[in-house]
């Protein structure tokens, strides 16, 4: 099975620098890479390539607002009309 992943040391050997300064790349968001864990780091191989050739992946930052319209839980419904359970 081909490999998929590098890890920051590969990555910083093939481009002759230090770990700490893929790391870096990597917390900056310049080199796209996956976090599996919190002390594991995997760079996938595809968006490294793509990389060195010069493409450089766009940051997206995730937020969450406030709903913009009033939602009323219910509103235009029926409510279901009253069941009797014979109870034995």
């Amino acid at each position: 099975m081909d490999k998929l992943y590098y890890t920051p040391r590969e990555v910083a050997e093939a481009l002759a620098v230090s770990d700490d300064a893929v790391l870096d790349l990597i917390d900056r968001g310049e080199l796209p890479a996956l976090r599996v864990s919190p002390r594991i780091i995997r760079i996938p191989i595809a968006a490294f390539d793509l990389w060195r050739e010069g493409f450089r992946p766009k940051r997206r930052r995730v937020g969450i607002r406030p709903s913009t319209r009033k939602v009323v839980i219910g509103a235009d419904e029926d409510l279901a009309e009253r069941v009797h359970v014979i109870r034995r």
